[in-house]
């Protein structure tokens, strides 16, 4: 059998093998709302309009909405770079990627509610149409590819956009994973698993932009479904694009342990509204940082939301309640971000990353013959 720089020499494409560069420490992880903007913050978007800090009352320790527990990881490799046409040089890029939810029963105990990966071999787009169906049903030929569950997929350089390649097939594998967990969503929904009390929580921003057709249904998906932040850009204007705004970190330094902000409005690029809030989770005096033990949180606004301008705050104070009750016990010492972590979505990520490949195991499958 070829190995894969013979496979793209058979299209006068020549492949330059190198030592394999691990992506995700390359590179610094963004926040996880980078780019987002906040549409109004001037006046919540929630049925109480008051615009002050809320405190969120403790009666009962024990409750939760929350039930199921998802989440996406990826891994991402440049393996060597393809001179095309003799003229331009585009990277090679491989990735584990995967997606899971958890689900805990009346007994408390998490378990595995459904697990779903994949491998993709990214390869950039600027190659003729021919050459890549050559290429890749070559590489889909193989039996070792069908072992490893391999897709060979594009991906788009912009540079526009994109600062670099490298980038742009990143956003792909970021794609394709947030497909999966779309998948997984849907699954449930047509399940009836989801209700007002038993709720999914999402980590990170419920941004499925590429998956978004703009209908009614996709909408419905998230009814029972709010995304948690860890990581925030603190550098977010309070008054929109006005200069001079102050940034909302400065606000978020003020809350105390419990408190939560007003909701405030985000429409993303296809129009959808949604509603998200920042709540303190820990103690101030036991962080590091002021910005520390703090989380965002969002919920996408459904017709009623919209129609009443704002989600109820009723709703929002018992789930600000539900993620204050999921803060016990915590995995300090076991991730450095356990200040704005909560253990069910913590076990979930090490759930989805114990199916991964070691990295010289996986790099290795492709210095093999194909």
């Amino acid at each position: 059998m070829p190995t894969l720089i013979e496979i793209f020499k058979r299209q006068n494409i020549t492949l330059y093998q190198n030592e394999s560069l691990d992506l995700d420490h390359h590179y610094q992880e963004p926040y996880q709302d980078e780019g987002e903007e906040i549409a109004g913050m001037n006046e919540p978007f929630e049925t109480d309009k008051s615009s002050k800090i809320r405190k969120v009352v403790q009666f009962d320790t024990a409750f939760s909405h929350l039930r199921y527990f998802m989440d996406g990881s990826r891994r991402t490799y440049k393996i060597g770079d393809i001179v095309i046409n003799g003229r331009k040089i585009f990277p090679i890029i491989v990735a584990q990627i995967r997606a899971g939810c958890a689900n805990r029963n009346t007994d408390k105990k998490l378990s595995t509610h459904e697990l779903a990966g994949k491998n993709l071999l990214l390869i950039c787009d600027s190659i003729s149409d021919a050459d890549y169906d050559e290429i890749k049903a070559r590489i889909k030929r193989s039996g070792w590819a069908i072992t490893i569950n391999l897709e060979v997929v594009p991906y788009r350089f912009d540079p526009s956009k994109d600062i670099i390649p490298v980038n742009a097939a990143i956003a792909k594998a970021n794609s394709l994973m947030h497909e999966m967990e779309i998948n997984i969503l849907t699954d449930m929904v047509r399940s009836d698993i989801l209700t007002p009390t038993s709720m999914l929580a999402v980590d990170g921003p419920l941004q499925f932009i590429r998956q978004d057709r703009g209908t009614s249904q996709f909408a419905d998906l998230f009814y029972n479904v709010i995304g948690i932040s860890k990581s925030f850009d603190p550098m977010l204007p309070i008054s929109g694009r006005t200069r001079g705004s102050p940034h909302i970190g400065v606000e978020l330094t003020k809350l105390e342990h419990g408190q939560r902000t007003p909701v405030f409005l985000k429409i993303n690029s296809k129009g959808r509204k949604f509603g998200c809030w920042y709540l303190r989770i820990r103690p101030k005096a036991r962080m590091s940082t002021p910005l520390e033990g703090i989380i965002k949180i969002e919920k996408m606004a459904n017709e009623e939301d919209i129609q009443v301008e704002g989600l109820s705050s009723q709703v929002i104070d018992n789930l600000s309640l539900s993620l204050l009750n999921e803060c016990s016990p915590s995995c300090h010492g076991r991730d450095e971000r356990w200040a704005n972590h909560l253990y069910p979505i913590y076990l979930t990520e090490a759930l989805i990353k114990s199916s991964f490949q070691s990295d010289l195991v996986f790099i290795s499958n492709f210095k093999r013959n194909f």
